[in-house]
């Protein structure tokens, strides 16, 4: 039997699996298939425009064969054949759409009739897999025929010739959803459940009944009157439901979903619970996991913070008792120990920017800069200086912080830092550059990303100071992007360049 549009061609004949039987009720016009219900069917499906063109290659084919999307959508000459089986023939689509016979050399019917073609492929997939396929037509509110839709599964081993196996138990053997039909009486004409077997419930015993026999009374009753209600009105429902069952507490999120005949007339409501117990628990897992390592975080970020800040207090005051090479040295020591504080305050203040949002306000950004020379004592840095206000918050001051340091990193104690500022009609140019190692071309896209994974391994790697930068600036409104120092000459030296909105 095909997939028909709501209102589309009748057809007489009973629709035997649940896939033929729900119809496509999107809105499309002549070059767009309808898929809401192939988006989210779990069986590997394809569907061919009039023309033999591959319009949808759903998620689940991509899983069964291992050939993406892209790879197929909009090719035709059988491109989904050399697919799925290494050569360009038609499949059982194409032969809906010419309306022509398989050929016997390729697969063995199992059914066939004007509207329907089932049969075992007599080639393996690529993969190795031995395939029953199947493909309908597809026709548009009009009764015109706008393509068609083939699905695979794999042949069973044994069952007897011509017989083919029930899609719908195939899909509830692998999902842990429960699957169910509900009539305008409110009995079950379907129900699976491979989960149910766990609680002692045999799912044929339940097929028949009516949810009172199955759950509570409360949820029984709201079943019971969302099929009506889908049934009456065509609309779907979902709706997340927790009660106590078989002495736990259970968690469900419940679709349903109208089901026509082949007249178009809805019969009844067809729908999914989907058991959420698992999905909590991994979330309360994870809060708990979140919250314990906040709190590990915040505790080592004091113990080693406040240890380095002691650190530092004394390495400065033995540096004011040295001279010359001695005074040299411990100030390196010291610019060490601050650059070991500014990761614990990366850290501290990528946590924040994560829960906080920022306010703007008037920054002196001439301030902020000097208050960052200042504390980088001992570091050639040339600056002119100048007034400016940007919109920005006390934050930015990590900003100059982390392009300073981030200098020192790669050009070492004897790196000379230039810092300037640029002022236009509404926005402000902040550029720091440095005579450093520099930044390869193909790392200065990357090199503000967190956690790049050319960062563990290609020297020039910029480490989380910079995704600060790039954070902060995002939220001020502006824009960062690593340059040369010198022009097309990356070895010479680096350039960070920082637009800010000027007050």
């Amino acid at each position: 039997m095909p997939l028909v549009l709501a209102g589309g061609k009748n057809r007489s004949r009973v629709m035997r699996v649940k896939m033929k039987q729900q119809k496509l009720r999107t809105t499309m016009n002549q070059t767009q298939i309808p898929i809401s219900i192939l988006d989210h069917l779990q069986q590997p499906a394809l569907v061919l425009d009039p023309e033999g063109r591959v319009v949808i290659w759903n998620e689940s084919i991509v899983q069964y064969t291992g050939v993406a999307a892209e790879e197929v959508i909009g090719k035709g000459s059988y491109a989904h054949t050399e697919a799925l089986f290494g050569e360009r023939r038609p499949t059982l689509a194409n032969s809906i759409l010419t309306h022509d016979n398989p050929g016997k050399n390729y697969y063995r019917l199992l059914h066939h009739d004007s509207d329907e073609l089932l049969a075992e492929s007599r080639i393996p997939l690529v993969s190795g897999r031995k395939v029953t396929c199947m493909a309908t037509p597809l026709y548009d509110t009009s009764g015109r025929q706008i393509g068609a839709v083939e699905t695979f599964r794999d042949a069973p081993g044994e069952r007897p010739a011509g017989v083919p196996e029930d899609e719908m138990q195939v899909l509830a053997r692998s999902l842990p959803d429960m699957i169910f039909t509900l009539n305008r009486d409110s009995i079950f004409l379907r129900f699976l459940w491979t989960g149910g077997e766990e609680m002692g419930l045999d799912a044929a015993e339940i097929t028949g009944r009516t949810p009172h026999a199955l759950f509570p009374e409360e949820e029984a009753d709201f079943l019971s009157r969302s099929a009506r209600r889908v049934i009456d009105t065509g609309e779907e429902i979902s709706e997340t439901r927790s009660f106590l069952w078989h002495g736990e507490q259970r968690s469900f999120q419940v679709t349903m979903h109208p089901l026509h005949d082949a007249a178009g007339e809805i019969v009844a409501a067809t729908g999914v619970a989907r058991d959420r117990a698992r999905e909590l628990a991994c979330e309360r897992t994870l809060h708990e996991t979140s919250r314990f390592s906040g709190l590990y975080l915040d505790l080592l970020g004091t113990d080693i913070y406040n240890t380095s800040m002691v650190a530092a207090t004394i390495i400065g005051m033995l540096r004011e008792r040295l001279s010359g090479e001695e005074a040299e040295l411990a100030q390196r020591v010291k610019n060490s120990i601050e650059q070991g504080i500014t990761v614990i305050k990366n850290v501290e203040l990528l946590n924040t920017l994560n829960k906080h949002q920022i306010r703007l306000e008037p920054v002196d950004l001439d301030a902020a800069i000097r208050s960052q020379i200042k504390r980088h004592a001992g570091i050639n840095i040339h600056y002119e200086g100048g007034s400016c206000m940007v919109w920005a918050n006390p934050l930015l001051e990590h900003v100059i912080s982390n392009l300073v340091s981030n200098s020192i990193k790669f050009g070492g104690m004897e790196v000379q830092i230039d810092i300037r500022v640029v002022e236009t009609e509404n926005i402000v140019t902040l550029a720091v550059t440095d005579n450093g190692i520099g930044i390869p071309d193909h790392l200065k896209l990357n090199i503000f990303d967190r956690f790049n994974q050319s960062s563990k391994s290609t020297p020039g790697s910029r480490g989380l100071g910079l995704h600060i930068v790039k954070t902060l600036v995002k939220n001020y409104g502006g824009r960062v992007w690593a340059a040369d120092r010198v022009p097309g000459k990356p070895e010479e030296g680096a350039a960070i360049k920082v637009i800010l909105q000027k007050c």
